[in-house]
């Protein structure tokens, strides 16, 4: 499908005519400060997200059923999981999983950005020694322990 990028203001100045290019394919806006927008077609969404869905799932039946083929398939797409420890990779593969399907069943993909940075980020740790020990040392700060996080 065709992206077309606009400046915000042609859609203010020219609204048939970004109109007409929605119906070619989405258009971003460009804004200046602000995130940019997206313009699509309400039919193009619902198809989008039905998509997303159905990957979702059948991620998800991956894990299930197969879950060495998902995490050599999850290895090839991320290859810092090479640094993660064998029960945190499968911990990785089987968290993806979920998330993704319930992303997915809810068309919110927030999540899924956070669970990849946030794994991503352990694997550096994992990656580098040196701050492995450092974050396992004590910290001297104010307050009371935290406790772990619940499985």
């Amino acid at each position: 499908m065709r992206v077309t990028e606009r400046p915000f203001s042609d859609l203010l100045r020219h609204p048939k005519d970004v109109a007409i290019e929605v119906d070619e394919g989405d258009v971003v806006l460009r804004r200046r400060d602000e995130p940019d927008l997206r313009l699509t077609r309400a039919d193009r969404e619902t198809e989008r997200a039905a998509a997303f869905a159905a990957f979702g799932r059948t991620l998800r039946n991956l894990a299930v059923h197969n879950p060495r083929a998902l995490g050599d398939a999850l290895g090839d797409a991320f290859p810092w999981l090479e640094f993660l420890p064998g029960a945190d990779r499968r911990s990785f593969v089987e968290e993806f999983s979920r998330v993704a399907a319930a992303a997915a069943d809810l068309d919110t993909y927030g999540p899924m950005s956070q669970l990849v940075r946030e794994w991503r980020a352990t694997a550096e740790i994992h990656a580098d020694p040196k701050l492995a020990r450092r974050l396992r040392r004590p910290t001297d700060a104010a307050g009371g322990r935290v406790a772990l996080p619940a499985a």
